[in-house]
């Protein structure tokens, strides 16, 4: 005996998946053909496009780099030098400690 909600369900048909011949599903399309290549005048444009990009860039970038690290390592350093100087006990501190 079937439970009278079950019994008022509808039946269960194909979900309407495509399947390929072995039985797998299909997902997507599957392509008849190549997609066309990019023709020889397009990757030429697309090269000079690069290089005059590549011009304005600023020349070698390791040597940018390299700048930026030794002006961030000064500014490290001159920080650094400021915070033991005003954490620096003055000479009276150092003194009065002695006396302790």
């Amino acid at each position: 005996m079937t439970p009278p909600p079950l019994a008022a369900a509808p039946g269960v048909g194909s979900s309407g998946q495509k399947l390929d011949e072995q039985g797998y599903p299909v997902i997507g399309r599957m392509p008849r053909a190549a997609r066309p290549q990019a023709s020889d005048e397009t990757v030429q444009q697309t090269e000079q496009r690069y290089a005059r990009v590549e011009a304005r860039g600023g020349g070698n970038p390791d040597a940018a780099y390299r700048r930026d690290v030794a002006e961030l390592q000064a500014l490290a350093a001159s920080q650094q030098a400021e915070a033991d100087r005003v954490l620096a006990p003055a000479p009276a501190d150092a003194a009065s400690s002695r006396a302790q």
